[in-house]
């Protein structure tokens, strides 16, 4: 879960990128909130948003805001959603305007401003707590999945079908209705992910020491980052990123 206030002076918005992730959610509260994908999908004026499970960056932009937002995980969304993660891949969503997500509108209402912080993260905390979750058919294998794919030694569908003992079909076919994408996307977007929080932990080591150990050299390195980005390691490291950058140190020091 995450609770950000932004403070601008009149007029001012704040611009920020997100790195590729599970679905997250979030509830806007003051000026508008715009964000757009390469995908071509876009938001703008909403209060309350779902970005998709990505393999794209999200550039957003915000001006005095308040917001709260939380992840959730493929087994989350198996359980709480419960539509295949696949048709919202790198897509940004309306909260109001898709019924898919009905059942968590009553959340902008719930964290209103008249309850502190700590308040509003009780609200929120119990109000996940308590809705009603799906059976979810495949729910061992999906927290399989999940394990193998932190396990830096994971390379290869192949690997992740054998280390989960299920049939490579059955494991692309989970992989698609819960995180969203193949297994292979989802173990290169791994290797990734773990090069840019291993960046946010140590920036003075330079990307060259932040390369995660399953790339073969560092052009696929900036390959990879410009797929999943949509610009290079060097353009990302000089980005301003007020939100995310806080987010990604905090996220960083948690599971040291």
């Amino acid at each position: 879960m995450f609770y950000c206030e932004i403070e601008l002076g009149e007029g001012e918005r704040l611009h920020d990128v997100l790195s590729p992730d599970w679905a997250s959610f979030r509830f806007h509260y003051g000026a508008s909130v715009e964000g757009t994908m390469r995908t071509g999908s876009s938001i703008a004026d909403c209060r309350f948003t779902i970005a998709g499970p990505r393999s794209q960056e999200v550039r957003f932009s915000m001006g005095v805001a308040r917001q709260w937002g939380f992840r959730l995980t493929p087994l989350g969304w198996a359980a709480l959603v419960g539509v295949p993660a696949d048709r919202y891949a790198d897509t940004l969503i309306d909260g109001d305007a898709d019924e898919a997500f009905v059942q968590f509108r009553p959340l902008y209402d719930l964290l209103c401003p008249d309850l502190s912080p700590g308040e509003q993260l009780d609200v929120l905390t119990h109000f996940l707590e308590a809705m009603p979750r799906r059976a979810v058919p495949h729910e061992a294998l999906i927290l399989a999945i999940c394990e193998a794919l932190a396990d830096p030694e994971m390379r290869s569908a192949t690997d992740l079908a054998a280390r989960v003992r299920a049939h490579p079909r059955t494991v692309e076919r989970v992989c698609r209705a819960a995180f969203g994408f193949s297994p292979k996307l989802l173990l290169r977007r791994q290797r990734f992910l773990r090069s840019i929080d291993q960046f946010t932990r140590e920036p003075k080591r330079k990307w060259i020491g932040a390369i995660d150990a399953a790339y073969h050299d560092q052009a696929q390195f900036v390959r990879d980052f410009r797929a999943f980005m949509g610009m290079t390691p060097r353009q990302y490291a000089q980005l301003e990123k007020p939100v995310t950058g806080l987010v990604m140190r905090e996220r960083a020091r948690s599971v040291r």
